[in-house]
């Protein structure tokens, strides 16, 4: 069976494979109705992923520029400079939200091994690694941001959903263009959590409430901001709609951006960690891919006209009337 497969027809599948065994008096061996049985897991698993991917929405250019305006006119350790700073950085990343943020703002999240050894599932200060121009590691830095800005960012990837647990990538800065460079960002998240007082054993997904409290970014949080910013960009949109934007709509985004780059799926699996193809359950419809299409069909399209207008014959403009009805 085909791991790849949509899970009604994985259900299709199944059902016709229970049939067979009832037919020769054998129980059956997919109970779909028993939570334990193992190819119940399997497509229960598989409709909650295609739901996930149905359900979520990827960013809007125009809610990127709302972001970038909001954090702009925000004092840097607000949760409106730390959403942009690290929305940036998963633009290119892709990262999902255990990677980033806690479920609550006070507490955080661990992994448990089945040794019992518990370890911090969000980034921390020692899983980012900045090299300067010359490549070498930067192991000095101004809190405040000042000096030498960082060409590459190394990230370890230490707990995975993909279970491919301590995967390294390596992101270039975007000279061409600072105000949105993914390495930028991730340097100004890397001082402001140290300039917040985490340890390197701590997350550094945190920024400064209103009443000057540190606070953990969370799954909740950011789906509230991403709802209103959509609101604000896109009024036209119904509560549904809305609802589709979530702290998941970051990963949704980086596919897209790929796929209407025209990246290949070996480069989009790679860069955005993902094992199989499920990827493929997060590409939209959108407006570059349309126009692509378009293009790709340029030659195509000449051709033929070329061949039409040699061809064809001009219909005038005038019809004649006839009055002629012949004879009964």
């Amino acid at each position: 069976m085909d791991c790849h497969s949509r899970s009604a027809t994985i259900v299709g599948y199944a059902l016709a494979i229970n049939k067979l065994f009832e037919l020769r008096s054998f129980p059956i061996p997919a109970d779909l109705a028993d939570k334990d049985n193992m190819m119940s897991k399997i497509i229960h698993a598989r409709e909650r992923e295609e739901n996930i991917a149905r359900h979520r929405s990827p960013l809007t250019k125009e809610m990127y520029v709302e972001m970038a305006r909001r954090a702009e006119t925000s004092s840097r350790d607000s949760i409106d400079a730390v959403l942009f700073d690290f929305f940036n950085l998963i633009r290119v990343g892709g990262f999902r939200v255990a990677e980033y943020a806690q479920k609550t703002q006070t507490k955080i999240d661990e992994f448990e091994y089945a040794s019992g050894n518990k370890v911090v599932k969000a980034f921390i200060a020692i899983d980012w690694n900045f090299y300067d121009a010359k490549g070498h590691l930067m192991t000095l830095h101004n809190l405040d941001g000042l000096g030498e800005t960082p060409k590459k960012l190394r990230i370890t990837f230490r707990i995975q959903k993909n279970r491919k647990n301590g995967q390294k990538i390596t992101f270039a800065a975007d000279d061409k263009h600072p105000h949105i460079c993914p390495v930028r960002s991730a340097y100004r998240i890397f001082l402001r959590a140290k300039r917040l007082g985490q340890n390197d054993d701590q997350p550094m997904g945190v920024y400064l409430n209103h009443q000057g409290v540190v606070k953990y970014l969370t799954g909740s949080k950011i789906a509230e901001l991403l709802q209103s910013i959509a609101k604000t960009c896109h009024p036209d949109l119904t509560k549904e709609e809305i609802s589709r934007f979530s702290s998941h709509s970051g990963r949704v985004w980086a596919v897209v951006l790929l796929d209407e780059a025209g990246m290949n799926p070996d480069f989009i699996k790679s860069r955005l960690r993902w094992l199989g193809d499920s990827y493929r359950l997060y590409l939209r419809d959108t407006a570059v891919l349309q126009m692509k299409h378009i293009a790709a069909l340029e030659q195509s399209s000449f051709n033929f006209i070329s061949l039409y207008g040699d061809n064809c014959t001009t219909l005038p403009d005038i019809v004649p009337e006839d009055d002629n009805m012949g004879s009964y």
